[in-house]
């Protein structure tokens, strides 16, 4: 679980993610801030956006979707030429 592969790092989001909806009494918009400094304080993270990824964790356990961590997104860069958020 501390390891720094995908399936390491996806494994402690989501415990984050269930830690910090714990803290925030269920409160989903709180439980992302929350979230965002457990996120700040784990080196692995260190290039990563801390409230875009942890946004995107709650979107993808809300909707049951993957995570993609190579998403270059998360990392405050430009979204990818097909990326479906761009579809509205």
């Amino acid at each position: 679980m501390f390891a720094k592969d995908e399936s390491s790092m996806c494994r402690t989001l989501q415990e984050m993610h269930r830690e910090a909806y714990q803290r925030a009494n269920c409160n989903q918009i709180e439980a992302v801030k929350v979230m965002a400094g457990y996120i700040r304080q784990d080196k692995r993270f260190e290039g990563y956006d801390p409230a875009a990824l942890a946004e995107r964790v709650r979107q993808c356990r809300s909707n049951g979707a993957v995570l993609d961590l190579t998403d270059p997104v998360l990392r405050g860069q430009e979204a990818r030429p097909l990326d479906r958020a761009r579809w509205r």
